[in-house]
């Protein structure tokens, strides 16, 4: 056991001698990575909060559908996707051939007075570009069509339940039933969710652009630490390995000794762009959509789980040193397999649009089981089982590691 124990305080003092190289590079693989990342983020930031422009033509101001309208604009979620701008025909006109609006919603005078009647004879129309084949201006034109079948039915229901009572002596009633129906119809438009189950398409279970490269770009910092983390590895010999274990110290104990040392090695190269991180939170220098005014707690909260994620890539990268002969192989072997892993898990690229199979495959990697368990403590869910299956990963490459090294002692 003392041998034991001198054995790592030997490891640590390399560890020390090393840690400012693995700083130095740990900072420039950060700024790698993070400059195409802050290109990609502000690219697709931007496609994503760009809403469809729909021009509305007609006096809608006195009536339920410019009530309907106006709620579209205010509390309905589609004000993120869709925004109307009321104008003029000949103004309308002369935007949608510039390029300026996806559509054009027309509200014909005779409307009201038509739903008033009962005749129902007069629709709202939708007007989309000459040859205008987007989908964009598809799903407009079904969504007016929507609203149009909706106001209609809705303002036909309230005006004949009017109608009926003053027909029938229930004038008094007219106010009431009126707001009662109103109410009715309100809620039932607002929850109209219900009757349906969304599904997000996106990032990681819906996971912002932002959050999701924030997450897997510091995984592919530590994952890329095994690249400067090798030389940590470079004056390993098979004779003092056979040394140490005649010396009592065996295969297992001399991996374990060199596990935590290369451990403390790869979380002290992250500590710095970690600390970066947190300034740049607190400092509101940066922020992501679902940390918006919370400063730098949500990072400092889930920094244990990247911590779990760090322990795992050690022990990897440690088994890849391991198996390889010479330094330049476990330098190749640690690239190829880092960007092969991290690529199919969605480091480089979201997996979301890789096929089925290959999202299995990715999530089945290690890679792919430490980019869950950031995740889900990302979205506060239960991470016990991500962190189970990092975990195991982290002892099958120990056992790994220390039956390769077990076996070059064998043979000398």
């Amino acid at each position: 056991m003392r041998r034991t124990a001198a054995y790592l305080s030997a490891q640590l003092k390399r560890v020390l001698r090393l840690l400012p190289l693995q700083i130095v590079v740990g900072i420039v693989i950060c700024i790698c990575v993070s400059i195409p990342a802050a290109a990609l983020v502000m690219r697709g930031a931007g496609e994503g909060q760009e809403r469809y422009r729909i021009g509305l033509v007609g006096d809608v101001s006195d009536s339920y559908l410019g009530f309907g309208f106006a709620a579209l604009q205010t509390v309905d979620d589609s004000r993120l996707m869709i925004e109307m701008i009321e104008m003029s025909e000949a103004e309308a006109e002369e935007a949608l051939s510039r390029g300026e609006l996806t559509a054009v919603v027309q509200v014909p005078e005779a409307f009201l007075d038509s739903v008033i009647y009962g005749r129902n004879d007069t629709n709202v129309t939708c007007m989309l570009p000459s040859g205008q084949t987007q989908l964009g201006s598809t799903v407009m034109g079904e969504i007016a069509d929507v609203a149009s079948t909706l106001v209609t039915a809705s303002q036909s229901a309230i005006y004949g339940m009017q109608r009926t009572l003053y027909e029938q002596g229930g004038a008094d009633q007219v106010g009431p039933e009126t707001d009662q129906l109103n109410l009715m119809l309100i809620n039932l438009v607002l929850s109209r969710s219900g009757f349906s189950d969304v599904e997000v398409l996106g990032y990681a279970d819906g996971l912002s652009l932002e959050a999701y490269y924030f997450c897997r770009l510091l995984l592919l910092v530590l994952l890329l630490a095994g690249l400067s983390g090798a030389v940590f590895f470079l004056y390993r010999k098979t004779a003092l390995a056979a040394m140490m274990k005649a010396g009592g110290v065996g295969a297992l104990a001399q991996i374990a000794g060199e596990y935590l040392a290369y451990l403390g090695f790869l979380c002290a190269g992250f500590l710095l762009p970690a600390l970066l991180l947190t300034i740049g939170l607190k400092r509101e220098v940066f922020s992501l959509p679902e940390w918006a005014g919370m400063g730098a707690r949500p990072f400092l909260a889930i920094l244990p789980f990247f911590t779990a994620a760090a322990a795992m890539f050690a022990a990897f990268q440690l088994f890849l040193c391991e198996l390889a002969d010479g330094i330049v192989n476990g330098l190749l072997l640690q690239l190829i397999c880092g960007v092969g892993m991290g690529y199919l898990s969605g480091y480089f690229y979201p997996a979301a649009f890789f096929s089925e199979r290959l999202r299995r495959v990715g999530a089945l990697l290690p890679t792919g089981a430490a980019a869950r368990l950031v995740e889900d403590g990302f979205l506060v869910r239960n991470t016990g089982g991500a962190a189970a299956v990092v975990f195991v990963w982290l002892a099958v490459f120990l056992l790994l590691a220390a039956a390769i090294r077990r076996r070059r002692i064998l043979r000398g």
